[in-house]
């Protein structure tokens, strides 16, 4: 059996690193499902699949060329092509070219689905709040920040460690 990469070499005891590991793999699972359900939820309540909703979040915040709605969504700009086309379809967006090129815009049905959807977050969020208390929220919001930190400082070198010899 050979030694594993120096990549996924883990500091302190390997059995104590690697349950620490383990478990805190099961509570962001755990964590990603609770957020699952709420993004089903606010599909329901909106109307709209995750995708569409982002992309006319995407077109309230300034978007208004598909490549850039893309580049925000994460789509392929044939997939945010297709969404605009769907939001259009729906009355939320508009475009003064037909969508061809760009200059997508809300309409006035896009914006009261925009700001249901930010009074939904706001009040999914007060919820959080509310329900961990002050100093539970900000012990949170610290700890979220550091694992964004310390995610994105490892997204290049846990590529590299994953991708293999």
């Amino acid at each position: 059996m050979t030694a594993p990469p120096a990549e996924l070499l883990l500091a302190g005891a390997p059995a104590r690193s690697m349950a620490g590991v383990l478990t805190l793999l099961d509570d962001v699972a755990g964590l990603a499902g609770a957020v699952d359900g709420l993004r089903r939820r606010v599909e329901e309540l909106t109307d709209l699949r995750s995708g569409e909703l982002q992309a006319l979040l995407a077109v309230a915040g300034g978007a208004t060329r598909t490549d850039v709605v893309a580049e925000r969504t994460g789509q392929v700009d044939e997939a945010a092509a297709a969404t605009l086309r769907a939001l259009r379809g729906r009355g939320l967006v508009t475009a003064d070219d037909g969508g061809t090129s760009g200059a997508w815009r809300l309409t006035e049905a896009g914006r009261v689905v925009q700001q249901q959807a930010e009074g939904l977050r706001i009040r999914v969020l007060h919820g959080i709040v509310d329900a961990l208390g002050e100093d539970a929220a900000a012990e949170l919001r610290a700890s979220v920040r550091a694992l964004s930190t310390v995610l994105a400082a490892q997204g290049a070198s846990g590529a590299r460690a994953l991708s293999g010899p």
